[in-house]
């Protein structure tokens, strides 16, 4: 199975703020974008500090992954569900405040990310072991994994082996691919290296007791890229 890289190139949705960010400290600012548009939390810093935030919603996530890995849109919710708990416990970062250039104000982003080096090998690995554990389920016990069904000299006992396998319906192994992909991220673990992103933030133009993230669609997906990995 290829790599399906999480990439969540979502559509935007556009949420109005209202509130008050003047003399706001932009270590602050920084850190209430990150946690709004990455982790989906800190809402009421959010409304704080910005008049309107370009954020992803859980539904878009939900139809990204459903249409990455080919499922349905119950199985992609619970999928999502896995893969934030993985972005909360796993995941970090730091905001260090670097220039200050008239109104901009420039801050360094240092991310801790998911690590997904080893994303393809491991899901190949847990979609064995689920179809293992299929042919188990159908009485074929002596089966420990998939590279055993080469060692079987009853011909009888492979036929029907061969059989089971030849008959897997597309349910069947959409169930399969589905407990291994959730197998796959609830094993998904820090990065050992971590990866810098800058930012630069103004008052927004309209409404200048809010900010605004330069470029922010493009930075939005620098740091999305850094923290899934």
């Amino acid at each position: 199975m290829k790599k399906k890289r999480i990439i969540m190139m979502l559509a935007f949705i556009v949420v109005v703020f209202t509130g008050c960010a003047k003399n706001a400290d932009p270590k602050d600012v920084a850190t209430a974008f990150i946690n709004n548009v990455i982790y989906d939390r800190d809402k009421e810093a959010g409304e704080n500090y910005f008049y309107q935030l370009d954020a992803p919603s859980q539904e878009d996530l939900t139809q990204d992954f459903s249409e990455l890995f080919g499922l349905s849109k119950e199985q992609a919710k619970e999928l999502v569900t896995i893969y934030q708990e993985r972005l909360e416990k796993e995941t970090s970062f730091s905001v260090k405040v670097k220039n200050s250039k008239a109104k901009k104000q420039e801050v360094e982003v240092t991310v801790t990310g998911l690590d997904q080096t080893a994303f393809d090998q491991v899901i190949d690995q847990k979609t064995d072991e689920e179809l293992v554990q299929w042919l188990k389920n159908k009485g074929y016990d002596m089966i420990g994994k998939l590279d055993d069904i080469d060692k079987i000299s009853d011909e009888k006992q492979l036929n029907g082996i061969l059989k089971e396998l030849d008959a897997l319906k597309d349910e069947d192994l959409n169930q399969i691919q589905f407990e291994a992909l959730k197998k796959t991220f609830k094993e998904l673990k820090a990065s050992k290296e971590s990866k810098t992103i800058h930012l630069e933030l103004e008052p927004d133009k309209k409404e200048q007791k809010y900010w605004v993230i330069i470029d922010e669609e493009k930075r939005f997906n620098e740091l999305l890229d850094a923290f899934q990995g």
